[in-house]
């Protein structure tokens, strides 16, 4: 077995130490550094190297990025726009918004765990609390990197229609955070978009609909997220909608282990 490989398993182990006894799965793969930062918005590039610090010319020359997903379970995704007697049910709406809100507090401790031990550096699995606060989607863009790009390329999925990372066995039902560190790790390869004729999410939501004639259907989700109402700024209808209603419905399944 390769250094890399060596490496891949340890950190597989890890994981699903740290997940022992809860119902989240996980996916994880690896990106190359390099390929990460040429395809990044110039915003992140800027903050990847500000993350990076004195090691951005070292990790640019040898670095890996760690692509972590874990996912939601399976009845918080049926909590989403559920109604109760034909009007909006928030209080169930909120349970898969709090859910939001506690993987995400879970990634970023994983992400530091696996990160002191490979001597890696973490990058947080969102940025929070800006919705009332920005005055556009573009005011998101310096705070962070993409995660959804380096699970890409990692081939942890494809990019949705709804802008969102699509897992063949999971759907669009998780959370992203990344580790970047000097490897070696096995490098995954890129999928390609696999949604072909799928409406699903399109069905589900107008603004991923009218994508192509919206000036920039992000702005038009992030302010319907802001009116909803709930207690983190998220939405998930279009995760509803794939993981219930897409052509790949019988085959993502978020309650079992994985084969």
């Amino acid at each position: 077995m390769t250094f890399a490989a060596q490496n891949t398993q340890k950190v597989r182990k890890m994981i699903d130490d740290f997940l022992d006894g809860t119902p989240y799965k996980s996916v994880i793969g690896a990106a190359n550094f390099r390929t990460v930062y040429t395809e990044l918005i110039k915003a992140q590039q800027k903050k990847l190297r500000q993350i990076c610090g004195r090691r951005f010319e070292i990790l640019n020359y040898q670095g890996v990025i760690l692509s972590i997903g874990v996912t939601y379970f399976d009845p918080i995704i049926d909590c989403i726009h559920k109604t109760k007697e034909g009007s909006i049910d928030i209080e169930q709406w909120n349970r898969y918004a709090l859910e939001y809100e506690r993987l995400n507090g879970l990634l970023d401790d994983l992400s530091i765990f696996i990160a002191r031990k490979f001597r890696g550096i973490p990058i947080p699995a969102t940025v929070r609390g800006l919705v009332n606060n920005v005055s556009n989607v573009s005011d998101y863009y310096h705070q962070t990197v993409s995660h959804r790009l380096i699970a890409e390329i990692a081939g942890l999925g494809w990019r949705g229609k709804n802008g969102l990372t699509i897992n063949e066995h999971y759907s669009c039902a998780l959370r992203f955070t990344s580790i970047i560190t000097e490897g070696p790790f096995d490098i995954g390869s890129r999928i390609e978009s696999r949604c072909g004729e799928c409406t699903a999410c399109e069905d589900a939501c107008s603004f991923i609909r009218d994508r192509d004639i919206l000036r920039d259907y992000r702005e038009n989700c992030m302010r319907y997220i802001s009116q909803l109402g709930l207690v983190h700024e998220v939405c998930g209808k279009c995760i509803l909608a794939c993981y219930r209603s897409s052509k790949f419905a019988d085959q993502f399944n978020l309650s079992e282990p994985r084969d």
